[in-house]
């Protein structure tokens, strides 16, 4: 009688989904060390942004009124507004490679014409949003603070927490970032046939009264003058990205 072995009697399990399985852990070790190197640029950027953020403090302290007085109201608040200064610009210097990272692993698993969409967004959004952020520092957040400050200059003298300051000019940029990104939201919502040219085009009316309503509520100053700022600038973006539309339907 020939003996037998343990393999014969059929103790160890048989996995039939081992080669399914194997891609499935290679994708996630792949992204696990995406999220790192992803990790690491934004501790990187943000040490970095640390170390000038006192510069990038009086930088943002330029676009106030001339006799605004600067205060700290409480153990730390400068310390913690370097913090938030580092933070921000941390994100915003790292967001290149974060997007790298997420293109170079969602990329290889689209198809062509899924890829002509998400390349010009994966490389736009950030641009857009660095572009919101210096044209809010240049022309938004000063007209925005002289005003605010300016208001009661004839009965009372400008003093605020530069943490309240810097919270609220950092506010006024990523508001401003995030509206720039409109023309990547609609060629986004393009490319996936939700909306086209036409309905853009025919729109324009609800487009202009949903800019001037959005400008309304956006503005923290009820002055008409800011809200004719991010009205119009609502407004442009939105005619431009018409336009884009338009060159890449040829």
């Amino acid at each position: 009688m020939k003996p037998l072995s343990t393999k014969d009697l059929d103790l160890y399990e048989k996995d039939d989904n081992v080669g399914e399985l194997a891609p499935l852990t290679i994708h996630l070790d792949e992204l696990r060390n995406k999220i790192i190197i992803s990790l690491i640029a934004f501790c990187i950027a943000t040490i970095l942004s640390f170390s000038f953020s006192k510069e990038v403090i009086r930088l943002l302290t330029n676009i106030s009124p001339s006799d605004t007085i600067f205060i700290q109201i409480r153990p730390g608040e400068f310390f913690f507004s370097c913090i938030r200064i580092s933070l921000y610009f941390g994100i915003v210097l790292s967001s290149p490679v974060i997007i790298w990272q997420l293109g170079s692993f969602i990329l290889p698993g689209l198809k062509p014409h899924e890829k002509k969409i998400a390349l010009p967004i994966l490389i736009g959004a950030p641009f857009l949003f660095l572009a919101g952020s210096i044209f809010a520092y240049y022309f938004i957040a000063p007209s925005m603070l002289n005003f605010l400050f300016g208001f009661g200059e004839s009965v009372i003298s400008t003093s605020i927490s530069i943490e309240n300051f810097i919270s609220f000019t950092l506010s006024i940029m990523a508001m401003c970032g995030l509206t720039f990104l409109l023309p990547v939201v609609i060629f986004a919502l393009a490319s996936v046939g939700i909306i086209d040219t036409k309905i853009l085009i025919s729109s324009w009316r609800y487009a202009i009264f949903g800019s001037v309503v959005l400008g309304a509520i956006l503005t923290p100053t009820p002055d008409p003058f800011n809200m004719s700022i991010i009205s119009g600038l609502l407004i442009t973006l939105y005619f431009l990205s018409y336009g884009l539309l338009l060159i890449c339907k040829k």
